[in-house]
């Protein structure tokens, strides 16, 4: 079989997305990205939008995977067994994901499965969102002895005042904030600055460290926020 590549598209803007990346993109045969179906059939893919401002004429395949935690293990074998066949067939096969490839990452699963049946496989980094979002606020995330802490899907505001008050001279970056209501009333109560971004890099991009911006705004899932010192 062919090796299976994994690659990171970075957080939306296409012009992040590293030469090696492209160069990849455009050798593979066919290329399997993330998506969303809804009830009508549409498809919905953060991922697809950064291919079709890629110049590659690769063919790209869906991959149907619902940002959920329900069934998780049989949605990732379905896709596996997907991109296994099309290896079989020969084919050099590209898996995306926004972001990082490894971080966070839709690719991660399909990955260790491919890793347990031996597989050859090929992985190019993405820029993470948080890389992209201290850049787009002008903050540097980290400086001198300074620590920092990534989390994703937060339990509770409660986990979040307790890893800032346990950790106050380090930077705290929580992904996937769309799990929690009310961060406008969390953040008016908490003393740490913060940034928030959403979309990172894209046209739809919004970038804010001013709590009342918050007040009736949606948080969609691809948001990022970063408290720092």
């Amino acid at each position: 079989m062919k090796k299976l590549t994994g690659i990171g598209l970075g957080p939306g803007d296409p012009e992040m997305v590293t030469l090696k990346a492209l160069k990849a993109l455009r050798q593979a045969d066919v290329i399997y990205y993330p998506a969303t179906y809804s009830k009508s059939g549409s498809v919905k893919s953060y991922s697809l939008e950064i291919l079709q401002q890629l110049d590659i004429t690769t063919e790209c395949r869906p991959l149907n995977i619902p940002m959920t935690d329900k069934n998780r293990d049989e949605i990732y074998r379905k896709a596996y067994q997907i991109i296994k066949e099309s290896l079989e067939e020969g084919k050099e096969v590209a898996v995306v994901n926004e972001g990082d490839v490894l971080f966070y990452s839709t690719f991660g699963y399909l990955f260790k499965m491919a890793k347990a049946d031996n597989m050859e496989c090929c992985v190019i980094s993405g820029i993470p969102a948080f890389i992209a979002a201290g850049s787009l606020g002008d903050i540097p995330l980290v400086e001198g002895n300074s620590g920092f802490n990534v989390i994703a899907r937060p339990k509770s505001f409660a986990q979040i005042s307790q890893m800032l008050q346990a950790n106050p001279d380090d930077t705290l970056v929580v992904m996937k904030m769309k799990v929690l209501t009310g961060w406008y009333h969390h953040l008016k109560q908490c003393s740490r600055p913060f940034l928030y971004v959403e979309k990172a890099g894209t046209t739809d991009g919004f970038v804010t460290s001013k709590v009342e911006d918050l007040k009736d705004r949606e948080i969609p899932y691809f948001s990022v926020i970063i408290f720092y010192t």
